[in-house]
């Protein structure tokens, strides 16, 4: 997993003391050449960054140039803090192992020259987001220089070892002729510690389907290599925004039967329901038989930043379907009267940058990117 480095400041005051001249004590110097000791300001600028469920990345600005800090992390609500404070030199400061579904506040000091402290800046808030009873069973942090095989299956439809390929495509690397983006192992790959799909507005000349293209696109898929039958699963995410864009993190079915269908977190900067709408679906029964249960999150680029990191979460149990964006709860699904068609079996991960078919290009940057810093995947131990 991908930290931020903790680094250390080292400063070093040097005073010099100058006696000059005349020994005459003037009334004009009330002072008497002493320099008042300088205030100890409040740190400033406190932010929090969730780096995945149990772990954050606390910052501040100093005011005094100091290198040393006493913070407190305790229980939202709790009021200003009551003990002296933790010690640390490292700023930004990153806290592991935190508990799961809990909401904290953070406060933070400076430790001035001969140890005078400032005021308390703070609170800031922030609640961790991996429900409670859950244990981490898989995990990719795309630390490596290349993606990891064993895990995924990169630019392609179809499962090079078994020869499978997603139900209903239109060829190996174009899934229907809604999407515009023929799918490339080119725009699929590892960057900076991240899985990224990269949609371009390009000429390109396919095979499988054969055709000519106006669009590429990137694709990655966990089938028959990691999948899962109920769970809670975690993704840090920056989606692309534009009204041609369709990125997408979803579920589909491991028996190559199609459906169901969890459409965990699907951007639509163009659509029915409205411009720049993030989807949140579930599709049961089959083609000649479907039933969807759609959400949205309305303005969702002008809410919350696209190309922004934000931690995206789905716990599918028996009695439920929760969305979460940063530990926030956007959607609840019961499984009440879904009766036998609520899902119950395993499914794999796709996650996929794409180009709508229909929607204009007016707005798109190009190329654009769906990039993800870590995917994990939880158990209910309960």
């Amino acid at each position: 997993m991908k930290r931020l480095k903790p680094f250390l400041l080292i400063s070093f005051t040097v005073a010099v003391f100058i006696c000059c001249g005349s020994s005459d004590s003037s009334s004009d110097n009330d002072n008497d050449g002493v320099t008042p000791p300088q205030q100890c300001l409040a740190p400033t600028a406190l932010s929090v960054t969730l780096l995945n469920g149990n772990t954050v990345a606390l910052e501040w600005g100093d005011m005094n140039g100091e290198t040393q800090w006493k913070y407190v992390l305790q229980s939202q609500g709790m009021g200003d803090p009551t003990t002296e404070g933790e010690d640390t030199t490292t700023n930004p400061l990153t806290l592991t192992d935190l508990n799961p579904s809990s909401s904290y506040e953070f406060y933070i000091r400076t430790v001035c020259t001969d140890n005078n402290l400032s005021p308390w800046a703070g609170p800031v808030s922030f609640t961790t987001t991996v429900p409670e009873g859950y244990v981490k069973v898989w995990e990719d942090h795309f630390d490596g220089p290349t993606i990891n095989t064993n895990y995924w299956t990169m630019g392609t439809l179809r499962d090079p070892e078994s020869g499978d390929i997603i139900p209903g495509a239109d060829g190996d690397f174009l899934l229907k002729d809604k999407y515009s983006g023929y799918v490339t192992e080119e725009d699929s790959y590892i960057e900076d510690g991240a899985l990224v799909l990269r949609n371009q507005k390009r000429a390109y000349e396919g095979t499988d389907p054969a055709g000519s293209y106006n669009y590429t696109s990137g694709w990655a898929m966990t089938m028959h290599k990691v999948y899962l039958n109920k769970g809670y699963i975690e993704m840090r995410a920056q989606f692309p925004s534009g009204d041609k864009v369709w990125p997408a993190l979803w579920l589909i079915a491991e028996d190559l039967v199609w459906g169901p269908e969890w459409d965990m977190f699907e951007y639509f900067g163009q659509n029915v329901e409205g411009d720049d709408v993030m989807a949140m679906h579930l599709f049961v029964g089959e083609w000649d038989s479907p039933r969807w249960s759609t959400g949205f999150i309305f303005n969702f680029d002008q809410e919350y930043d696209c190309e922004a990191w934000h931690i995206y979460g789905f716990e599918w149990t028996e009695e439920k379907a929760v969305w979460s964006v940063d530990g926030v709860v956007k959607r609840e699904l019961s499984s009440d009267g879904f009766w036998a068609r609520w899902p119950n079996e395993d499914m794999y991960l796709v996650f996929n940058n794409e180009v709508q078919t229909y929607a204009t290009d007016q707005t798109t940057e190009w190329p654009n990117y769906l990039k993800i810093d870590y995917v994990e995947i939880y158990s209910n131990q309960d």
